[in-house]
């Protein structure tokens, strides 16, 4: 994929916490809460990383923040800047900590990626990834995100 505007199509499941002793619903359960959204941005490599630019416009938010989507083989790196602000990092098999930055305070967060794969095909990019946000050890949310990154004619 060349340098160029692109359309980001990013569908993101969260699932809910359970209880000890509870099965974790599968990713398909009704019980998780769903969110798809497109975006246009620009998309770039240098060498053998690539990244997409692209502005997110939050619900009830009066302000959009500029989002950065980095990869290189497979580490993805998700930085957002505006009036919240973080900066996360997956890469399967291990946990990263990160300050998430809102209005309201700061959030310290733990990112344990399970699943990053990384797919091109001619004029698209496909990322899936899994992943658990923990907070002071409790796991807050299990979390699967979609991103297809396709060029525009």
């Amino acid at each position: 994929m060349n340098k160029g505007r692109v359309e980001i199509s990013i569908k993101s499941i969260f699932k809910p916490t359970v209880s000890e002793g509870e099965e974790t619903p599968s990713w398909d359960s009704p019980l998780c809460q769903r969110m798809e959204y497109r975006v246009r941005g620009d998309h770039f490599q240098k060498g053998d990383t690539h990244y997409c630019l692209y502005e997110e416009q939050p619900e009830g938010w009066e302000e959009p923040y500029r989002v950065m989507l980095k990869w290189k083989a497979a580490v993805l790196e998700q930085h957002k800047k505006g009036k919240a602000a973080s900066r996360m990092v997956f890469e399967p098999g291990k946990c990263r900590r990160d300050i998430y930055r809102t209005p309201y305070g700061d959030l310290l967060l733990d990112i344990h990626t399970y699943r990053l794969d990384i797919r091109e095909e001619q004029g698209s990019i496909f990322l899936l990834l899994e992943y658990d946000i923990k907070q002071d050890e409790q796991v807050i949310s299990g979390n699967r995100m979609e991103i297809h990154v396709r060029e525009l004619s």
